[in-house]
């Protein structure tokens, strides 16, 4: 059965009984004390009839029938019939006549006159009242006002009682639909947790253990999702390092063939073009290798290694790789640095590829939206509060909003040819430095930041590079 139906027919069984005793008690005292009103007021009537000096006269016994609501029926020295206020058949004269002058006031005779039963008593008339012919008088007690005083006095209280169970059932209703409801919501919300879907409930307005509980459910909803996407990544991540695995050896092998050649080709160059041809190739190839080097961390992740890195060292390295390619899609490449060294912990290589990435990844934006005089700056700030900050700012119109919030993630892209990877790196390249990543629009520019913490002597116990 459901909570509801559980809650409500306990509780309507339990006031139904508990009214139902009240009732019948109440009735029992009312219908009793009613009773012994009627019977003291006709015992009064009776006594005065009986035991006075006035005849009995019919006259006389229908004035006292209108006042006590009886009736009565006066016999003679042989019980036989000789007046009453109510007419009788010989059937009815020979049932009264036969009435037990023992039979008391609790237990009267049941006589039934003209079809309608009737409470008999039969009581000795003083010889010094009334009539000398007048011996017994039949006192008549209808029945049925009888229980027309039960359905009075019962009638009131069955109501009351009626209603106060109506209001019973409401308020359980609506007790039972205050608890019910919030729990339906959240079985609701546990079977979309078994499908799959992990997205919050509204928090219920109410301190209670069911708003505990809704709480409880929306933290299991928020740790499953975390999990569920860490398993996603993890799998993601395995399959991309079965993947690179397999290339990775063939692609370095042409990668280092072509450079061979390259190479031999610049020593025997004679024309300037063809050596600064030469030149360019060289940085292509080694850019390319930087690629795979960080394709292939993205399955056997290396720790970083840890040594003074002069940011401003590692701007010039990602500008010599890909200036080359700035001038050929005619974008402005600037830099802008402090004059004092900015010195920071980490693994120059690894810098180096995030530097690049940004810069490459404006490249990109730019050459998708073009327009105007596309330009890409690299800041670097002067060290502020034990931080560094590196900025790649471009004129490009920024991220879409439908990977604005999602855009570190792994395979997350808008570009068509895109893998989704470049900045997901980037941003545990940042992470792996004990720093962070992150982008915003200023000036109408977008600005990718790389913020990380400056050199401190004392946790590699050296000396920053001059």
């Amino acid at each position: 059965m459901s909570i509801r139906v559980q809650l409500l027919w306990p509780m309507l069984s339990v006031v139904a009984l508990a009214m139902a005793l009240a009732s019948a008690a109440i009735i029992y005292l009312q219908v009793t004390t009613e009773a012994r009103a009627q019977s003291e007021h006709l015992r009064r009537v009776v006594e005065t009839l009986t035991q006075g000096s006035f005849p009995l006269s019919e006259p006389v016994l229908r004035q006292m029938s209108g006042l006590s609501g009886g009736q009565f029926v006066a016999l003679g020295p042989r019980r036989e019939v000789l007046h009453g206020t109510i007419p009788l058949a010989d059937a009815d004269r020979r049932a009264v006549g036969r009435l037990d002058e023992g039979a008391g006031a609790d237990a009267p005779h049941v006589v039934a006159i003209e079809g309608r039963p009737y409470r008999a008593r039969l009581v000795p008339v003083d010889r010094r009242a009334g009539t000398a012919e007048v011996r017994w008088l039949v006192v008549l007690q209808p029945r049925d006002r009888w229980w027309a005083a039960v359905r009075e006095a019962a009638g009131p209280v069955a109501i009351s009682a009626g209603a106060a169970l109506l209001v019973v059932v409401l308020v359980t209703i609506w007790l039972a639909g205050r608890f019910v409801r919030p729990i339906q919501a959240l079985g609701n919300q546990a079977v979309r947790i078994a499908d799959g879907c992990f997205e919050p409930i509204p928090a219920p307005r109410r301190r209670d253990e069911i708003a505990d509980l809704a709480g409880a459910i929306n933290r299991m909803t928020e740790r499953l999702s975390h999990f569920e996407r860490e398993v996603r990544q993890s799998e993601r991540m395995r399959t991309l390092g079965q993947l690179g695995a397999g290339i990775a050896h063939q692609m370095r092998n042409a990668a280092t063939g072509a450079r061979m050649a390259v190479e031999l080709l610049q020593r025997h160059a004679t024309a300037p073009a063809d050596a600064e041809s030469a030149e360019v190739a060289l940085r292509q190839l080694r850019l390319m290798e930087s690629h795979l080097q960080r394709f292939l961390a993205m399955g056997r992740p290396r720790p970083a290694a840890r040594e003074p890195v002069a940011l401003g060292d590692v701007i010039d390295d990602a500008v010599d790789l890909v200036e080359a390619t700035c001038r050929h899609v005619g974008i402005a490449l600037a830099r802008q640095t402090p004059d004092e060294p900015v010195i920071v912990e980490g693994d120059r290589m690894a810098l180096r590829d995030v530097v690049m990435n940004l810069v490459l990844n404006a490249v990109e934006a730019l050459g998708r939206h073009g327009g105007g005089a596309p330009r890409i700056v690299i800041v670097l700030e002067p060290p502020w509060a034990g931080r560094a900050r590196l900025s790649v700012r471009d004129t490009g119109p920024g991220p879409e909003d439908a990977i604005e919030r999602s855009m570190f993630e792994p395979f997350v892209t808008s570009k068509p040819d895109g893998t989704g990877l470049g900045l997901y790196v980037a941003a545990r390249i940042a992470e792996d430095h004990d720093g962070s990543l992150g982008w915003e629009r200023r000036e109408d520019m977008t600005c990718f930041t790389l913020e990380l913490p400056i050199f401190r002597p004392e946790t590699l116990g050296g000396t920053p590079p001059k």
